[in-house]
């Protein structure tokens, strides 16, 4: 048994300092002139201590010692003081591009393989922000900001419809789904001011199905908050095909109908899904999620483990 204290700082859960990305153009517009570029406001604001809490693993992977630090507008995004170029949509063809450095407007459609996309800051416009396309694999999402103007709908931050997928250090918010895939990794990431347009589900990091032959879905250690009372913070479904082989490991949870929707659904039984390690915090809602911290988990799914998954208020057992 080990001891593990959690940290939890003001921004970290209401992050108001937060850019928004405010100014957005149409589809197919060209770079505007030079427009201004802010970046994320430096976190404020005492820290909010949560109780002792003793788990019987060990602390999730991103922590320092016993004491995690989460994801915060220090940690994430575009690296304070980067100034940033201005472009508009941009249509990736070529395998290994980089784009670094950039202030987009729209788009990004990734249609190479291998594609690293880092210290960019996109505002977004229609059905997402950064897209990898059928075909393409490998892309990385590094040290960026993705979000929409809170005016025109963006329905995904990231869209995943290829193969393997990174996204690390990445602030996501202002969209209605923050990162869809069925496989790949998201890591140090901070979600939230999660938008709802109508008719949208509202989900920080969704899977519908389960990942592509050889392939899992890893999402470890990043702060996911949906302040609107429906959907999920992350949300494991059945839509197109039985959810497998996904491992949901040491996140701050918060928000949404439910905090977590587990796996279960109509394609069959679910299998190894490992649920590790997480916090779920009442900041959203009283009970975690509007009506609760999870739902849809198979505890007697093959290679299924729900284990170590705690409320950050008390400590206290969070159960499936």
């Amino acid at each position: 048994m080990r001891k593990l204290v959690l940290a939890i700082t003001v921004a970290a859960l209401c992050l108001a300092g937060c850019s928004d990305g405010k100014d957005g153009t149409k589809a197919g517009a060209t770079a505007p002139a030079q427009p201004p570029v802010s970046q994320p406001a430096a976190p404020t604001g005492p820290t909010v201590s949560v109780p002792p809490l003793t788990l019987k693993s060990p602390a999730p992977a991103g922590g320092e010692g016993s004491r995690i630090t989460w994801p915060n507008l220090k940690t994430v995004g575009v690296p304070r003081g980067r100034k940033l170029r201005p472009s508009g949509p941009i249509t990736i063809r070529k395998r290994g591009a980089v784009i670094d450095g950039l202030l987009v407007r729209t788009e990004i459609n990734v249609a190479a393989s291998d594609v690293t996309i880092r210290n960019t800051h996109l505002v977004g416009a229609g059905q997402w922000g950064i897209i990898q396309r059928k075909g393409a694999s490998g892309l990385r999402v590094e040290n960026s900001e993705i979000n929409g103007n809170g005016r025109t709908k963006v329905q995904y931050g990231i869209l995943n419809q290829g193969g393997m997928i990174t996204v690390r250090r990445t602030h996501v918010h202002t969209v209605a789904n923050g990162i869809n895939t069925d496989h790949g990794l998201i890591e140090d990431c901070l979600i939230q001011k999660l938008k709802e347009f109508p008719g949208d589900h509202v989900t920080g990091v969704q899977s519908n199905s389960g990942p592509a032959p050889g392939l899992t879905l890893v999402v470890r250690h990043n702060v996911v908050l949906n302040p609107v009372s429906q959907t999920s913070a992350i949300s494991i479904y059945q839509d197109f095909g039985r959810a497998h082989d996904v491992t949901v490991d040491g996140n701050l949870l918060s928000g949404g109908g439910y905090a977590l929707y587990g796996g279960k659904g109509r394609f069959g039984r679910s299998s190894n899904i490992r649920i590790l390690r997480n916090v779920f915090s009442r900041t959203m809602f009283r009970k975690g999620g509007f009506f609760g911290p999870v739902t849809s988990f198979e505890p007697r799914g093959p290679g299924n483990v729900w284990k170590g998954n705690v409320w950050a208020e008390s400590g206290k057992a969070v159960l499936p």
